[in-house]
């Protein structure tokens, strides 16, 4: 205890100190809140309008299709005309079954939670584009975390995807002595390309993606001080994706190499280490037939340890996710993200909700 007490001292008396321009902004993280709440709504009901003429309830009723949807050429599905070649129902078709557009992830792209998936997000067919918007919300024992991002999906084949992290302090900030409240963000962008295979057809070869992320992160003083090389870092991963119908099994398996801290809240590489190493991801989801548009599954994913003023752990997730329908997606899970800055079992809840076109 007194050596985790002196190792704080020194973290604190070295790496940071109060300012009168760190202050606690409570209520921007409320208009944050609110704000994308808000958008998730409004896109949700928007999508829904714009698409009510293109598909019934009935041909997308809320469950996750364990057989691959027949994708029709656009000029074929129902209500298309020969004067509505630059409309909404043309351009997103939401010819894709339901579900494999995969959930949202806290960096951006397609996937689980904390993993990403070889999915393309959106309900794009091979002809035509999908969209992915979503707000998630993580509160762990001394931290908070915000996460708003949308993704373009093309042609089912290529994805390019966008999210802002707000890392939130709160009153342990002020123990750290950066003020209490101060916030960390992190921008990221990102592309992923399906190679071969899909998630939801016949064969045993899994849907397999390549992918590249570029990460900035908005606060340097911070981040050089506690060891970190680098304010901007980029991963490279490759994912394999399969649901195995006839069980309601759905598997990913994803390698990733990364220098980031915390995925890149606190920086990339360190005094420890400033190489790319690769580290794993898996996802684990079961589609309960009794109950049409659930899934539900673990996530594991590793991590880097870059720094030597404090340890990083793996992280781990049980969630469950229900498909309302493309246009909205609900999912809650417990996570354990172990020690973050000094301090340990950072464990609480995520909850996220995605629209889909």
């Amino acid at each position: 205890m007194a050596d985790k007490k002196r190792m704080r001292s020194r973290y604190n008396n070295r790496i940071f100190k109060k300012s009168s321009d760190i202050q606690t902004d409570a209520s921007a993280t409320k208009t944050v809140l609110a704000r994308a709440v808000l958008t998730v709504s409004a896109l949700t009901a928007w999508g829904s309008t714009a698409v009510a003429g293109q598909t019934t309830l009935a041909q997308n009723r809320p469950t996750v299709s364990l057989h691959p949807a027949t994708e029709q050429p656009a000029d074929t599905q129902p209500g298309a005309t020969q004067n509505d070649d630059f409309s909404f129902s043309k351009l997103f078709d939401g010819q894709r079954t339901l579900g494999t557009s995969g959930l949202s992830s806290l960096e951006g792209s397609s996937g689980g939670g904390i993993a990403s998936w070889a999915t393309i997000g959106g309900y794009g067919s091979k002809k035509a584009m999908g969209l992915a918007v979503h707000y998630s919300y993580v509160n762990v024992t001394n931290y908070t975390d915000q996460n708003f991002g949308a993704l373009m999906g093309f042609y089912d084949r290529v994805e390019l995807s966008y999210s802002h992290n707000f890392f939130q302090t709160g009153g342990t900030g002020a123990k750290l002595g950066i003020g209490r409240g101060y916030q960390f963000d992190l921008d990221t962008g990102g592309i992923k390309v399906r190679l071969l295979g899909h998630v939801l057809d016949k064969t045993l070869m899994p849907q397999i993606a390549v992918g590249a992320m570029y990460k900035h992160d908005g606060d340097s003083k911070v981040i050089h001080a506690v060891g970190s090389k680098h304010t901007d870092g980029a991963d490279v991963y490759i994912a394999m994706t399969k649901l195995f119908p006839k069980i309601g099994l759905l598997v990913d398996t994803t390698m990733r190499l990364t220098k980031g801290n915390q995925w890149g809240i606190l920086g990339f590489g360190g005094d420890r280490n400033d190489n790319y190493y690769p580290q794993f991801e898996g996802s684990l989801g079961y589609l309960p037939s009794f109950i049409p548009g659930l899934v539900v599954g673990v996530e594991y994913r590793t991590k880097p340890r870059n720094q030597n003023f404090t340890p990083e752990s793996n992280w781990f997730d049980v969630y469950a996710s229900y498909f309302v329908n493309k246009h909205l997606n609900i999912t809650a899970a417990y996570v354990s993200l172990g020690t973050i800055a000094t301090y340990r079992t950072q464990t609480g809840a995520y909850v996220s909700l995605q629209t889909g076109f």
